[in-house]
């Protein structure tokens, strides 16, 4: 993929060191947790917009606990990756509702909140199937029942070479459901 001045681009250059298993991981369940500033939103919209990219039948829900915090998280982290890698004229940008558009192919990176959870009960998109599920500050989903609504989303069966996958990322926590579902007794395809 170029880069900004078409030269070719090292992602290691912008992400940084420790986040290439990371980028590379296809696991059904990711829980990545670290301090601010630890490049893990980052490194996640870097991976979402190169993943759009790649697989044209793929989409992504992108989800917080309160929808009106997208914008200036995810959906921002999101505008800079795409600026980063040089393919801003390939999206197309909406701000009322949020929404992200692959030109080329009409993939789409949908943003919803779970204080509406009637906007996650029916899901669609436009191409494709929706595959991959990404939960910011995961830790604010004190609900296990939320997150497995979540979960029904993504339902059926994929093409071949499109995978499921949902993504948790959060700055460190006090106990809760995450820590009991995927570390104390997981036996689920999780990357930790």
């Amino acid at each position: 993929m170029p880069g900004v001045n078409s030269e070719p681009l090292r992602l290691s250059d912008i992400y940084g060191q420790g986040y290439d298993c990371f980028i590379k991981d296809k696991s059904q369940f990711e829980v990545i947790k670290g301090g601010r500033a630890s490049k893990k939103s980052a490194s996640m919209a870097l991976r979402t917009i190169m993943r759009i990219m790649q697989y044209p039948d793929a989409n992504m829900l992108v989800v917080r606990r309160v929808y009106g915090t997208l914008k200036d998280s995810c959906f921002a982290n999101l505008l800079w990756a795409i600026d980063r890698l040089g393919v801003t004229k390939r999206w197309k940008v909406n701000t009322n509702p949020l929404l992200l558009t692959y030109i080329p192919t009409g993939q789409q990176i949908i943003f919803r909140g779970l204080d509406d959870p009637l906007k996650l009960t029916s899901i669609t998109v436009r191409r494709g199937k929706l595959c991959w599920v990404w939960v910011e500050e995961a830790y604010e989903v004190t609900d296990p029942e939320a997150f497995r609504k979540l979960e029904m989303s993504i339902r059926g069966m994929l093409p071949p070479g499109l995978f499921k996958q949902f993504t948790l990322t959060f700055n460190p926590w006090r106990e809760n459901w995450i820590k009991e579902r995927f570390w104390d007794n997981s036996e689920e395809d999780v990357f930790l």
